[in-house]
């Protein structure tokens, strides 16, 4: 898999942290491993045709597609031996702040970017024209992009939300919902319904992912792994809950993702 990255306009910064150009050799079949990265996407893909399937049924065949917010692994079987992608990767609050879309029913989803915003058919015809062409696509979706923005409405708490986010992801999931409220000067109930909808999950449910996000990359950024110390350095509560809810997020063990790392680096983990 070959990523490059390029920085968005100043003025979508506080929504957006970056487009990703992806480029992925599937020669040999192997499926495209979604896992949870902690924040929404928009994926364009710049095959003419339809390229993945989902290996749990269903049919993948809009280039153009919104990420929910992705609480566990998903495979996609590709469908063509090269695929070219730009990711639009958002910040935690952007994508519910620019579309003023409730992100609570989109968890785990793969849809058609019109059922998000109705007016993309623009967006869609410029980007089959730019198919060859990355810098283009990603000029055409920044472009789009502000048009948005130049429509977004105020949302409440977005900025309470944001730093909770940022909290926790700083912790590294390690902190306290009464903690947090008392951070972000909110009620639980009220953080809670707020959270929901620009995020998708409880702050709790968000806190156990960032954690499982946290020990993934220890996993690959280490060569010598001693597995109870790695449990108990992430507060787990014990190595046997630790591999099963591993194995829901990521597809894999602990064991098998550290020791076939090469392998399976084709799995789409960006940076939070």
């Amino acid at each position: 898999m070959q990523v490059s990255f390029t920085y968005p306009h100043p003025l979508l910064r506080p929504y957006i942290k970056g487009y990703y150009h992806i480029a992925l050799d599937c020669s040999s079949s192997e499926p495209l491993d979604i896992h949870p990265i902690g924040y929404n996407t928009i994926a364009f893909t710049l095959n003419p045709q339809a390229v993945f399937k989902p290996n749990n049924g269903g049919d993948y065949n809009f280039s153009l597609s919104y990420h929910g917010y992705i609480c566990k692994h998903i495979s996609l079987t590709p469908l063509q031996p090269f695929i070219s992608m730009i990711v639009v990767s958002f910040t935690t609050t952007g994508a519910s702040e620019l579309f003023g879309v409730s992100q609570q029913e989109l968890i785990n989803q793969i849809v058609p970017i019109e059922d998000i915003v109705a007016e993309s058919d623009t967006l869609k015809d410029k980007l089959a024209e730019n198919t060859s062409c990355e810098r283009k696509a990603i000029s055409s979706i920044e472009s789009w992009l502000l048009e948005q923005l130049s429509r977004k409405t105020y949302v409440r708490y977005a900025r309470n939300v944001e730093y909770a986010c940022d909290l926790i992801q700083a912790r590294y999931g390690h902190i306290r919902i009464r903690d947090l409220c008392d951070e972000v000067n909110m009620s639980q109930t009220n953080l809670e319904d707020h959270f929901k909808g620009m995020i998708g999950v409880t702050p709790k449910h968000y806190c156990r992912i960032i954690r499982f996000i946290a020990a993934y990359r220890f996993i690959l950024n280490n060569t010598h792994i001693e597995w109870d110390a790695l449990v108990y350095r992430f507060n787990f509560f014990d190595q046997a809950h630790f591999i099963h809810d591993f194995k829901t997020f990521f597809g894999y063990s602990p064991s098998k993702i550290h020791l076939a790392n090469a392998h399976l680096a084709k799995g789409l983990t960006l940076e939070i």
